[in-house]
């Protein structure tokens, strides 16, 4: 009668109370982070181009003169317009995944003159785009344009979720509908990896394609190819920046900041479905104030930066273009796979998505998510050649003694990029001298059919 009388109590406790307390902090939490952001737009809208859209009141058209005399240069420039302007040819291309999800694809040439060659695919990491490529936007400095120039047929690829791959054949409203977002990494390498390839062969009617994964690029093929083995007839040759299967090491002190405090799997409780995507205004807003401002935020934007990928204390970008950086990035994805990627780190192994006992129940027939099978990865026989930055807190020394023995020691090329960290294959403004030139070669080696 008293243990009857105690549950009653605690019920009703729970029903009347506590749950709506819950509840009401949530929704708190969620209308003053979401006003915040508010307020910050309209306050940033105050001093960048965006207000030219806006009534011409007296504050806006003193924004506006404050502009013309300091136009921030590249912070305005589209992507697909920036690599026009220096004479390249661009196609969009739409993908369509075989569960509905639309990929675009940016096709960039100058003039194709090594018809008979492979085409080249970039594929960019995790929270990054195709634009993560243009970082340095010279032609000398910038890889897609080396390629280009080369006379190479050069493909950039999107990922579901980021800012440019956002669409889908059924589901409408994609940027506020949490269908869309359910997603996570094991949807990546399942349906994008396997869709870009194919759309770039049927493309440009060649069997077989050259790949290049940076980060979390060069995990969804590791995942997808140790699931498929036969699909690398489809690869010439795999070139791996910043390969990543195990991450139990990392040295990222954001990452481990994420893993501790349980941020995301919190933030996709609270019903936040992505990260990091962000509306192409709020990108300009904050690209300009870093040119308005740079001691602040340059410093600050850079610090974060260095607590996430890691860098050497020489570091190698310019900081003087981070405000056309952060105009374009970053790309974003589904906090689902970001979740999924903490999981990894938690517990050391390359599994699929955690769901909880009974819910891995329903989704595999067992209680914890099954393993990849990378042990099917020394059967891949096409060329591979990994580039590892010695700085690189992502992709550590500890993982990588457990990735390495993974691959076919005959058919893999490794070289280590002294003073590296995760980003600099990408970013670094020395990247054309001391890694892309080895790309270039591993390449031609490639082009003989």
């Amino acid at each position: 009668m008293f243990l009857n009388l105690i549950q009653i109590v605690f019920f009703n406790l729970f029903v009347w109370i506590i749950k709506p307390s819950l509840a009401l902090g949530l929704s708190l939490l969620y209308y003053f982070t979401y006003s915040t952001i508010v307020f910050t737009d309209f306050i940033l809208s105050l001093f960048v181009r965006d207000c030219d859209l806006r009534n011409k009141n007296f504050i806006n058209n003193l924004r506006i003169k404050v502009n013309e005399l300091r136009p921030y240069p590249g912070v305005y420039t589209s992507a697909t317009d920036m690599i026009t302007e220096k004479g390249y040819n661009l196609e969009i291309h739409q993908i369509l995944t075989e569960d509905g999800y639309i990929l675009t694809a940016w096709r960039m040439y100058k003039n194709i003159k090594k018809e008979n060659k492979y085409p080249i695919i970039l594929q960019h990491g995790l929270l990054d785009s195709s634009w993560s490529w243009f970082i340095n936007n010279t032609n000398e400095q910038t890889l897609p344009y080396i390629l280009a120039d080369q006379g190479y047929d050069v493909w950039l690829a999107n990922n579901r979720g980021n800012k440019y791959s956002m669409g889908h054949s059924k589901i409408p409203g994609v940027c506020y509908n949490k269908k869309y977002w359910d997603f996570s990494f094991d949807d990546i390498q399942r349906y994008d990896f396997k869709a870009i390839i194919n759309h770039v062969k049927q493309a440009s009617q060649k069997e077989k394609v050259i790949y290049i994964g940076h980060s979390q690029g060069s995990t969804q093929a590791f995942a997808y190819l140790s699931n498929h083995i036969d699909f690398q007839e489809n690869l010439k040759c795999f070139i791996a920046i910043g390969p990543v299967i195990y991450v139990k090491n990392s040295k990222s002190l954001f990452l481990q900041f994420a893993v501790k405090s349980w941020i995301f799997e919190f933030t996709k409780i609270i019903g936040i479905p992505y990260f990091f995507v962000f509306d192409d205004s709020f990108n300009l807003k904050i690209g300009a104030l870093c040119d308005m401002i740079p001691w602040i935020y340059r410093k600050i934007l850079f610090t974060i930066t260095n607590l996430i990928c890691g860098y050497p204390l020489q570091n190698k970008i310019d900081l003087k273009k981070f405000g056309f950086m952060v105009s374009h990035e970053p790309g974003g994805t589904s906090t689902k796979t970001l979740v999924q990627w903490m999981q990894f780190y938690r517990n050391g192994t390359f599994s699929y998505f955690d769901y909880g006992k009974s819910n891995n129940i329903l989704h595999y027939g067992q209680s914890i998510p099954p393993k990849y099978n990378v042990e099917n990865l020394g059967q891949l026989k096409i060329p591979k050649y990994f580039y590892i930055g010695t700085k690189d807190v992502i992709a550590d020394e500890k993982d990588l003694q457990k990735t390495i023995p993974l691959f076919d020691p005959s058919t893999l090329q490794i070289q280590m990029i002294h003073d590296y960290a995760h980003l600099d294959y990408v970013w670094a403004v020395d990247a054309h001298k001391k890694l892309y030139p080895n790309i270039l070669q591993n390449i031609e080696q490639n082009q003989i059919f």
